[in-house]
């Protein structure tokens, strides 16, 4: 059994965690997927550990989980059972246990799934994507289309994947015309690092509906510094729930 990793550390090995939403309310609950993949690319029998970080929407730490995966070993987590009514960010790690020898300066990010489900079952699923880094950087413009007459149910997730103490999160937020005008912009607001927030489109721009008028679609552009790709969601009152990134 391996000892508990700072999640510095992994970045810092070469196998920098890969960061999604995290989110466990009285709606939705997340479970983590994971699967021993160097099973596919290397030979012999290797094995692995998977790490998971949680963090709460402020980016403080809300718990730990580590588990030793065997040849073609997986991994299902619910999260909810760790930290409870916790909303925020994970982040998840494999590293191999008999020293796979990977390219120089390859970094290496882990294939897992985070699953949404709420009390009707399994509602939206996402992939990794970005992984954690030590360091601040630049986040190009973001841009996603919704639907006019779910405005009222739309909005987007923004996580921040700077571990840095400097490295907060801040941007522009601009709704956006099919044509390209820009309709309103406006500051987002601050994410400390590892944080998350869930912001509405009507929580971002109050006259969203006025602004977009009778046009049957339109769309969010997003920019700034240390995000990860944003989600788009469509949250309804009957709980369900869909959430893709940009």
């Amino acid at each position: 059994m391996a000892t508990e990793l700072e999640i510095g550390e992994a970045v810092v090995k070469g196998y920098p965690p890969a960061i999604l939403y995290l989110r466990n309310d009285d709606i939705v609950t997340t479970e983590l997927c994971a699967f021993n993949y160097f099973s596919t690319f290397f030979k012999g029998e290797p094995e692995a550990e998977a790490h998971v970080w949680l963090f709460d929407g402020n980016g403080d730490a809300a718990g730990y989980f580590q588990k030793d995966l065997s040849l073609d070993g997986q991994m299902q987590l619910n999260t909810s059972e760790l930290c409870p009514n916790i909303s925020g960010s994970v982040a998840v790690t494999l590293l191999p246990k008999s020293g796979a020898k990977i390219r120089p300066g390859k970094k290496i990010t882990t294939g897992y799934y985070a699953q949404y489900y709420s009390g009707n079952g399994a509602i939206t699923l996402s992939h990794e994507r970005e992984e954690v880094t030590s360091a601040p950087f630049s986040t190009p413009p973001w841009i996603q289309t919704y639907l006019t007459r779910l405005l009222d149910q739309s909005g987007t997730v923004l996580v921040n994947a700077c571990l840095a103490s400097n490295g907060e999160a801040t941007g522009k937020a601009r709704i956006v015309a099919l044509d390209g005008s820009i309709l309103a912009e406006r500051d987002l607001p601050k994410i400390s690092p590892m944080g998350a927030r869930r912001l509405k489109t009507m929580e971002l721009f109050p006259r969203a509906k006025q602004l977009v008028g009778p046009a049957e679609s339109f769309a969010l552009e997003l920019s700034g510094v240390n995000m990860a790709s944003p989600f788009s969601f469509y949250e309804f009152p009957n709980g369900k729930f869909s959430l893709h990134h940009f």
